[in-house]
């Protein structure tokens, strides 16, 4: 919500907006001449002339309620983005279960150092750049061109837009309470790509798409299974420190990239950005030469200061696939974890709760924090508790530690990260606030403020 009312003050709309409590984005959003504030004012309400919604604010909002009595448009946040996506002459959309934010954000980061204009809207925050990204016109007005944004299927909500190029990362079903199964989810991808004129996915995905695609896949992996219009072979070779270097080839051609951030799953995702980046007129070169200096998205990889000597580690992994990946990239140097997870929605914890146990339970020790119900639901059979009891059936050689609280998550952490490298803090929900507990601290228990 915040990256689109940044968009509307910037295009010079009145923009006014509440939230449960008082945060840096509240801030961020005054200080551009928006008017904020907490709880409900309907007197604000009753002069707006359109009012955004998200999903997490129902139709019985005390604010929403007063706009549609007074007859004043109530939209959800897709269908406004939708709506100011139609505005530019290019849409480029990047949709998938996994990777959307940090592929978006390389992709704006590639456009902004090749000084093409755009307007691009982040899920998350890059690393010295904001929700909103934009490169203005050589005369300083906004962008009209390219408008690069994420698409998440939530509840078909990437239906609404109309993309020239549609990108998918990967299909599996990470909204349960959304799609009865993983052929719901293929299908609402191939109705996304269906709407493009060029469609840039995996080659084991290349199915779904009937028209021109631009297909992605690891040197020595699937074939195709329909004929690109391009393709782009990938190899990476770890360089240790948590870095890599990225092999990328295209039409005989081939170029390289280094990323600050291991993992198979990240140099897939700086393929992605390239070939995104060459389709919206950026030269294959200058793609790889720019994403060399992409410094990351917060909350994906992100490092935060030490604790008790390990390095402490916040990722945005709620599903267990992104799970395994952020373990995976986090252990390639062959550096020991500890992980203190929450889980994010009762339906998903309950949906996957096998795949969560299998994920978690090969590790020594593991944190488990109360769920983040974000859009609340029946919690049977999807509780922490619930996966702290299907990790004991299966893997008794871990041991868990449930937690009530995060001070109590914090604690414990630092109780056991002595024995540890790092400590990994993963979920999508408000585990991230304990990284302003996060000190650098030496293994005797003296800290210092870590400076970034």
């Amino acid at each position: 919500m915040c990256a689109l009312a940044e968009y509307c003050l910037r295009r010079g709309d009145m923009v006014s907006g509440s939230d449960l409590a008082e945060s840096d984005v509240l801030l961020r959003l005054s200080s551009l001449g928006a008017e904020v504030y907490t709880g409900a004012r309907t007197d604000i309400i009753a002069g707006a002339d359109l009012v955004v919604r998200s999903s997490a604010v129902p139709l019985s909002d005390a604010e929403v309620s007063v706009a549609l009595g007074a007859g004043i448009p109530v939209v959800e946040r897709h269908e406004f983005l939708a709506e100011i996506a139609g505005m530019f002459a290019t849409v480029a959309a990047v949709a998938g279960t996994h990777g959307k934010t940090t592929v978006t954000a390389m992709t704006a980061h590639i456009l902004k150092e090749c000084g093409v204009p755009f307007v691009a809207y982040i899920g998350g925050e890059p690393v010295g750049m904001s929700n909103l990204v934009l490169s203005r016109e050589k005369d300083g007005s906004l962008p009209r061109g390219i408008f690069l944004t994420e698409a998440c299927e939530f509840e078909r909500h990437l239906l609404a837009l109309a993309p020239d190029i549609a990108v998918v990362l990967n299909m599996e079903c990470d909204h349960p309470d959304s799609f009865g199964d993983i052929g719901e989810v293929r299908e609402t991808f191939a109705k996304f790509v269906e709407k493009s004129r060029l469609a840039v996915l995996s080659c084991e995905d290349a199915h779904i798409c009937k028209g021109a695609r631009v297909c992605i896949r690891e040197r020595e992996g699937d074939e195709c299974s329909r004929m690109p219009v391009c393709a782009y072979e990938y190899s990476r070779t770890p360089l240790g420190g948590g870095r890599q270097r990225v092999l990328l080839s295209r039409d005989a051609r081939e170029e390289s990239f280094v990323l600050p951030f291991a993992g198979a799953h990240i140099a897939r995702d700086g393929a992605f950005a390239v070939a995104l980046a060459v389709a919206l007129g950026v030269g294959f070169e200058e793609a790889c030469a720019a994403l060399s200096s992409f410094r990351g998205v917060k909350r994906r990889a992100e490092r935060a200061g030490r604790i008790c000597g390990a390095q402490a580690v916040f990722d945005y992994a709620h599903h267990p696939t992104e799970l395994g990946c952020a373990l995976s990239a986090e252990e390639e140097d062959g550096e020991r974890a500890l992980v203190v997870f929450q889980p994010h929605t009762y339906s998903r914890t309950r949906s996957y709760l096998g795949d969560f146990a299998a994920v978690l339970g090969r590790r020594k020790e593991v944190v488990l924090m109360p769920v983040y119900a974000a859009r609340g639901g029946d919690p049977r059979g999807g509780t922490s508790r619930d996966l702290a009891d299907a990790i004991a059936h299966k893997y008794p050689e871990c041991k868990v530690y449930i937690v009530d609280s995060h001070d109590e998550a914090f604690d414990v952490a630092t109780t056991l990260a002595g024995d540890y490298d790092k400590v990994l803090f993963l979920g999508a929900g408000d585990i991230y606030k304990l990284k302003e507990r996060i000190k650098e601290t030496d293994r005797d228990g003296e800290g210092r403020a870590e400076e970034e």
